[in-house]
């Protein structure tokens, strides 16, 4: 585990390339054993990759972040886990090792649901409803725990004895937003929480954008129920468009969401899909 660790924290070496190198390679720990010399015939590497994996060749890190994972009772899931969904791994950019808290199902159906963190009461009632129908069905919510429809989602789906899955654009030591403590209790303890950040990781600009792609790979189909114009539910629905999933959206933002990410509406509610 720890290999898989090393690679993730190095520089210049992502997802697309992790992936490549695994497939070349047969696992993270051969990545390691690797000198220049073999690197250098692996044609997909860029002399600056090459250079930053035997520079950051030391395993400190990986085993501070190893420990404060048993510490904090944070566990580990890596591309070559059966546990890891199909759906999940098919985009070149899913990260090849993840950090969770909770129990992972494995789901047949799942269904993201996002938007605004200030959201109507109409979108609210329209959360409630579906997250809980779709709990009732045995169809999986993904959400990001945000404020508003995110939370009534993920809030719902566990009202109605549903299994849920968080995924976070943070570390799993943190919670964020704050007021979301028991929340996060609540699903750890009967669904998923997912994030492949590491410990200590601060929530950032960066990260929830990030993250949203995640929402995307893990969802069969995303529903927006509400958002605004550049908002992170604009983003996942982009991502969404972009792994071929399936896009719905009340029909009062669909014009204007339309015109801006170019997806294909599909005008249902909860069809079972």
């Amino acid at each position: 585990m720890i290999y898989w660790i090393w690679l993730t924290q190095i520089p210049f070496i992502g997802p697309v390339t992790t992936r490549y190198l695994i497939k070349e390679l047969g696992d993270a720990e051969k990545i390691y054993q690797a000198d220049y010399k073999f690197l250098s015939g692996i044609s997909g590497l860029s002399a600056r990759q090459r250079e930053s994996i035997i520079r950051n060749h030391s395993l400190e890190k990986a085993k501070r972040i190893m420990d404060d994972c048993q510490n904090k009772n944070i566990s580990i899931l890596c591309w070559n886990d059966e546990r890891y969904p199909l759906r999940a791994r098919k985009p070149a950019d899913a990260p090849p090792m993840l950090y969770y808290k909770g129990n992972i199902k494995k789901m047949d159906q799942t269904v993201g649901i996002v938007g605004a963190r200030r959201c109507s009461q109409e979108a609210k009632q329209e959360t409630v409803f579906l997250a809980s129908e779709y709990a009732k069905t045995r169809i999986a919510v993904v959400s990001g725990m945000a404020k508003g429809i995110d939370s009534y989602a993920h809030t719902a789906c566990l009202n109605a004895g549903g299994y849920t899955i968080a995924i976070l654009g943070n570390g799993l030591d943190i919670c964020y937003p704050s007021e979301h403590h028991k929340l996060m209790k609540c699903i750890e303890e009967k669904g998923l929480l997912l994030s492949e950040y590491p410990p200590g990781t601060p929530p950032s600009r960066y990260t929830f954008p990030r993250r949203n792609r995640l929402i995307s790979s893990w969802s069969d189909k995303l529903i927006i129920i509400q958002a605004g114009k550049g908002s992170g539910a604009l983003i996942t629905a982009e991502y969404s468009r972009k792994y071929g999933r399936k896009v719905e959206m009340k029909a009062e933002y669909r014009k204007t969401i339309a015109v801006q990410m170019k997806i294909v509406i599909i005008n249902k509610k909860t069809d079972g899909m």
